[in-house]
């Protein structure tokens, strides 16, 4: 039992160390919330989609310099998954509207969006959170 406690004290020491937040898949929340994901209409007189739109709030105790979404997309030729970075400072709880260049280069097939999740966080105190699995 002690040689558990040792293991978890030394894992958890070596992601503080990396500066990074370690957590099992159950445990790993996402700090932040996604409150709209849409990519956006064509622009009069073209078929390519004019960006997407993310809309989102801190939902962690410290404020982020940077966060990293991954946002899959589906028209009628091709499935895609591409990732966008917001960068600035952003303070917990206030809700942050981007609209970002992605999929700016694919023929509109819709608003929806296949998925839109964070996967990674970099806060202000120069830790980083990472989803699992990326």
């Amino acid at each position: 039992m002690k040689l558990l406690a040792c293991l978890f004290v030394g894992a958890a020491l070596s992601c503080a160390i990396a500066g990074v937040i370690c957590a099992p898949a159950s445990a790993a929340l996402a700090p932040v919330t996604i409150k709209q994901c849409f990519v956006t209409a064509p622009k009069a007189l073209s078929k390519k989609a004019s960006g997407t739109q993310i809309d989102y709030v801190i939902s962690g105790m410290k404020p982020a310099k940077s966060i990293t979404f991954a946002v899959g997309y589906r028209n009628s030729q091709s499935s895609y998954l591409r990732k966008v970075t917001d960068v600035g400072s952003f303070a917990p709880g206030v809700e942050i509207k981007h609209h970002f260049d992605l999929y700016n280069d694919v023929t509109y097939g819709g608003q929806q969006v296949s998925s839109c999740v964070p996967i990674q966080v970099k806060w202000a105190d120069t830790t980083t959170w990472l989803a699992p699995a990326h």
